[in-house]
């Protein structure tokens, strides 16, 4: 469905109505005669509205209807199947569509084609020139039984073999429709006798016949008729169609067409021609019987449209991230605002509060150094003879280590940490024994009882798998070459 700004126009062989429709609003612009005037004049409507799209709709006993059944394809293969079937039976006409109607259900399932051609319309030419030369965008051409159709669904007709009679422009038109959709379709012309008031119900039974014969309406089926007509001629067919049993007969009203379409009844009483055009406005066309490249204007049309609307959409969104950040930096601003307010009332009150301090003698970080001093004072002092006594011992079990400097540094979880800085007494220039003896000094220490740990900082051989082999296989030996340096961690 299309819901948009658009003409639709009602040609017939005599004249062109032009209907300005939107949504919940129509206009009718009038009728133009075929002749130059009438041209010069449509021409001059369309120049104020060339920017909108065009459905024109055509009402001529110069169209043919053929129901047919084919095979179920799709896509490329279809339009080719419906190009040659369409050649085929119409021959050489330029105005033919197709419309897949329904699928078959039994069988292989085939699709069931209305096929329909306008087999001559050279008077629809200088109508289509005017279109072309105003550059307007043609969205297609459908007989006006197809505008009828739709007339049918806001009337609500649930019929399933249903006969629209209807008489327009002094011309009986006689649409078939099958479960809602169009079937076949003639208009007879007012030059005819059969034209008269008195003859539309023998008009109505030869198309009834006509039906049957083609094979169109089943035979026993009964046939819904419908009675159509502003000007009250078609009143005297439902008698005599009513004795009939094959027919059943209602007459429409301008009131329950009106309120069916939501147009005003006076509007539509004064212009009949609007209420299959108010039908079909909004609604897609099925059957659009206009050639290729007649709808490539508005196939361009929609392009625009496309590319307009999505930019719409883009700057749109745009427009709604850009409010909703600036929105977000107001909502943030606002924060920052309330926080600084906080900050500063909580600085007067800091102000306020620090005023009524007495005055200190001396600054608070000389408080801080008091403090920690008074700490430390506090702490029992170490007893240095249990701390070295672990330390002797182990060292007397060990004659051959020559203390060079011993450190003791106080901590404040109540261990002390001592640094052994040692020798060994006589060294023969064997390192493996001199490492030897170190680590059995290294293991003493730690089987000491009140000593907590023993780490080894540095010793004569660096035994790191990441240090480098270096020194000197000959000369002579020093004992300073066996320093060592021990890191003992005494508990008292």
């Amino acid at each position: 469905m299309m819901f948009d700004h658009r003409l639709i126009l009602l040609a017939t062989p005599r004249q062109i109505g032009v209907l300005d429709w939107r949504p919940g609003h129509m206009h009718w612009l009038g009728e133009f005669a075929a002749n130059e005037t009438g041209r010069a004049a449509f021409r001059q409507a369309l120049v104020k509205r060339a920017q909108l799209p065009v459905l024109l709709v055509v009402d001529t006993v110069d169209e043919d209807y053929r129901s047919e059944i084919l095979p179920h394809v799709q896509r490329r293969a279809r339009d080719e199947l419906l190009a040659r079937k369409l050649k085929q039976v119409f021959r050489n006409a330029r105005f033919t569509g197709a419309w897949r109607q329904a699928r078959e259900t039994t069988g292989r399932r085939d699709d069931r084609y209305l096929l329909a051609a306008l087999t001559d319309a050279e008077w629809l030419t200088p109508w289509l020139s005017v279109l072309h030369r105003e550059r307007v965008p043609l969205c297609g051409i459908a007989p006006l039984a197809l505008a009828y159709q739709h007339l049918l669904a806001r009337l609500r007709v649930q019929a399933p073999h249903t006969l629209l009679a209807c008489r327009l422009n002094n011309r009986l038109r006689l649409s078939y429709y099958h479960n809602g959709l169009l079937r076949f379709s003639r208009l007879i012309g007012s030059d005819t006798p059969t034209q008269l008031p008195g003859n539309a119900a023998d008009e109505i039974a030869k198309t009834q016949l006509y039906l049957t014969g083609q094979r169109i309406l089943p035979r026993e089926a009964r046939l819904h008729v419908l009675l159509l007509d502003p000007s009250g001629q078609l009143d005297s067919a439902q008698a005599p169609l009513n004795a009939d049993p094959a027919f059943s007969t209602r007459l429409i009203d301008i009131s329950n067409l009106a309120r069916a379409l939501r147009i005003p009844d006076n509007f539509l009483a004064a212009t009949p021609e609007i209420a299959p055009l108010a039908a079909i406005a909004d609604e897609s066309v099925h059957l659009n019987l206009a050639p290729p490249e007649l709808l490539q204007r508005h196939i361009e049309f929609r392009w625009r449209r496309g590319l307009n609307l999505a930019a719409g959409i883009v700057a749109a969104t745009g427009l709604i991230l850009t409010t909703a950040y600036w929105l977000n930096t107001q909502d943030l601003r606002d924060q920052a605002l309330r926080i600084e307010s906080e900050v500063q009332r909580g600085d007067a009150r800091h102000a306020v509060i620090v005023r009524d301090f007495p005055l200190l003698a001396i600054r608070p970080d000389q408080l801080g150094q008091t403090l920690a001093l008074a700490t430390q004072l506090n702490r029992s002092p170490l007893d240095i003879n249990t701390l070295f006594l672990p330390l002797g011992q182990a060292l007397a079990a060990h004659p051959d280590m020559v203390i060079k400097a011993l450190t003791l540094q106080d901590t404040a979880d109540g261990t002390a940490d001592i640094t052994l800085d040692a020798r060994l007494s006589d060294f023969d220039g064997n390192y493996r024994a001199a490492m030897s003896r170190i680590d059995s000094l290294v293991s003493r220490l730690a089987a000491t009882p009140g000593i907590a740990a023993v780490e080894r900082v540095t010793s004569p051989v660096n035994t790191a798998s990441t240090a480098t082999l270096s020194g000197k296989t000959s000369g002579e030996t020093r004992p300073e070459e066996t320093r060592f340096t021990l890191s003992l961690q005494v508990r008292p």
